[in-house]
């Protein structure tokens, strides 16, 4: 176990919240088993013990959706803008 947090740190990922958040997004579990050069089956049993780890409320508000429409890609421009400029 201790070689799979080390594998994470390196990475940033340094807490079980953020290894649950992860593997909820798509290609999450993927990600997770190419990190740790693990399966996916194993990815998913190590991504059930961080949440068993997790207190209850912490879960409720993780299970929950998010609405992330109204944030941007990073650098890239929202594509309504980019169509305007005639960018891509």
């Amino acid at each position: 176990m201790e070689e799979y947090t080390s594998r994470l740190r390196e990475v940033w990922i340094t807490s079980a919240e953020q290894l649950v958040a992860l593997a909820a997004t798509t290609g999450g579990i993927p990600s997770i088993a190419q990190q740790l050069r693990i399966s996916e089956d194993r990815a998913r049993e190590l991504v059930e013990n961080a949440r068993s780890a997790l207190a209850p409320q912490v879960l409720s508000e993780m299970d929950r959706p998010v609405d992330t429409s109204e944030y941007g890609l990073g650098v890239l421009r929202p594509e309504s803008e980019n169509d305007e400029r005639g960018e891509s």
